[in-house]
């Protein structure tokens, strides 16, 4: 065995390239957390914090613009204002109000007859002077759609700045407005976002004009600020967050000092290094004990990873070439289980065969002999033959028809077999005899007193990706005691009647090895009147 690499020179090998590595990586993250590329990173935290906010507040934009469709299309608002009625009209404005926090006013303004109706308990019905009116009228002309309009509200004492919607009113000369005010959105949705010393939050329109704001920020240049900013769809406001790069400037000098010492560190490092590499190295071992483990349990298919050219890796080797011939070993052994459980039938029908035969010619003298052997030695040349374990339906059909023929012989004619075959399962794959033991069943343990006459229907159909083929008869059915012992297992089956159920664990074991668990038998009985056996399997045309 030539061993290229021991393990004592690759751990030392592994352990000097690591203090290289660490040497290198240690400066490049020093290079790495430049001022502006570490700006830039901060940046993108900051967009982070604030996508969220932006969208909430585009989110109390959105349902102020609802609530005032919601109004402009009121019928029970729209009544008393064509009435006259304007404090009923005063009192709905009131609940609309109560309902949306974020609603600070809300005004119907008729500007025919210059009347503003309110949603304040006081003097919520005014009636305008001409310059208050036009006022007005060309502040709610300024907002269309569904961005709002930020003004300032002439109709308050103190003179106020608000986001205000408007909508008309259908089925009425008034229009609706609702109103939100800037420093009520200003704490609901931006206050939070400006938190700290450092850090300013402000809100901009589409011209780049502060329309609301955390404090007063009279220089925004860029080599003072880190700027993160979001535009909110709805409302085309932007919403932008600045943080002073004084602050982050120490944040800069502290990761430098600390890539000095992660160099210090890293070699301090590297004689602890080789302890931890000697459990890297260990992987391989490791992977063989996993291999090991799962082969325990009976999982051949498993193979361990040959790493290199040492004395694990020659361990892998041999222990995957021992793998294979187990698994060639299995084959063999898979093979062997099939051919005993499908010779392990054929005594058994080779007696009957030759008992119905006697019986032929007793009864009906030799004249029938030939016909009855020459059916026999067809038979007996399938069951017999042991090249190929699968044919087709047609040709298992075929074998199955003649048996019957000889038990009509025997039992005169007191059965009747029917076959409902579809035609495109003919061609479908199925392992040979796989029907003769349950017609077998059918004929001798299904006949009862009662009845001198028996009906017999194979069936075949495809569902899906899966052949099924039943045999059915109108016997005596099967017991429930014994039904349940059909299912058992070969050591725990008991014999009830005549009917021990050899032929159905025979089938199903065959089934088993051939397919797994996509090769079924499924037994059904009333105990009365019925027996019927499915057996499935994939559809495989051959």
């Amino acid at each position: 065995m030539k061993i290229v690499w021991n393990m004592r020179f690759k751990m030392f090998l592994a352990a000097l390239v690591i203090n290289v590595l660490g040497i290198i990586f240690a400066m490049l993250l020093f290079y790495h957390y430049a001022a502006e590329n570490f700006y830039s990173e901060y940046a993108a935290s900051l967009y982070e914090k604030i996508f969220i906010g932006a969208k909430n507040a585009d989110a109390g934009f959105q349902k102020i613009y609802r609530t005032t469709l919601d109004i402009s299309f009121d019928a029970q608002m729209i009544e008393p204002i064509n009435h006259g009625n304007f404090s009923e009209a005063a009192a709905r404005l009131r609940n609309y109000r109560e309902r949306n926090f974020l609603a600070d006013d809300i005004y119907i303004f008729l500007p025919a007859k210059k009347i503003l109706i309110r949603s304040e308990e006081y003097n919520s019905v005014q009636t305008l002077d001409d310059e208050t009116s036009a006022a007005w009228q060309k502040i709610i002309d300024g907002q269309s759609g569904m961005r709002p309009f930020f003004a300032k509200n002439i109709l308050s004492p103190a003179a106020k700045n608000i986001f205000l919607y408007k909508a008309k009113l259908h089925g009425a000369e008034a229009f609706v407005t609702t109103q939100i005010s800037e420093r009520g959105f200003y704490y609901n949705f931006i206050d939070d976002l400006g938190a700290g010393e450092s850090n300013a939050a402000l809100m901009t329109d589409a011209a780049g004009n502060v329309v609301s704001q955390s404090r007063a920020v009279t220089n925004l240049n860029e080599k003072d600020f880190i700027r993160a900013q979001v535009q909110m769809p709805l409302s085309h406001f932007t919403i932008q967050l600045l943080v002073s790069k004084k602050k982050i400037n120490g944040k800069i000098i502290f990761m430098q000092i600390l890539s000095v010492l992660g160099v210090i560190f890293i070699l301090l490092l590297s004689s602890v290094l080789l302890y931890m590499l000697s459990a890297k190295l260990n992987e391989p071992v490791e992977n063989l004990a996993q291999i090991m483990h799962s082969v325990g349990h009976g999982n051949f298919s498993l193979r361990a990873k040959v790493a290199g050219n040492d004395e694990i890796g020659y361990l892998a080797e041999r222990f995957n070439h021992m793998l294979d011939n187990l698994e060639k070993e299995k084959i063999l052994k898979r093979q062997a289980e099939l051919h005993a459980l499908q010779y392990q039938i054929r005594p058994h029908f080779i007696y009957n065969t030759l008992n119905s035969i006697r019986f032929a010619a007793m009864i009906q003298g030799a004249k029938n002999i030939g016909e009855l052997l020459a059916n026999f030695i067809e038979l007996l040349q399938v069951s017999t033959n042991r090249e190929g374990e699968f044919g087709s339906l047609a040709e298992e059909i075929s074998t199955l028809k003649k048996y019957v023929a000889l038990q009509e012989f025997r039992l005169m004619n007191s059965f009747a077999v029917d076959f409902n075959l579809a035609e495109e399962t003919l061609s479908c794959r199925v392992p040979r005899l796989i029907l003769q033991p349950f017609v077998e069943n059918s004929i001798l343990h299904a006949p009862s007193p009662e009845k001198n006459f028996g009906r017999i229907v194979i069936a075949s159909e495809i569902r899906g990706d899966e052949l099924i083929i039943s045999v059915t008869d109108d016997g005596k059915g099967i017991a429930p005691e014994v039904l349940k012992n059909l299912s058992a297992k070969a050591e725990d089956k008991k014999t009830h009647g005549g009917f021990s159920g050899i032929g159905v664990s025979n089938i199903r074991e065959r089934l088993n090895l051939y397919y797994g668990d996509a090769g079924k038998v499924i037994c059904e009985s009333d105990g009365r009147s019925f027996t019927k056996i499915s057996i499935v399997l994939p559809a495989e045309v051959i």
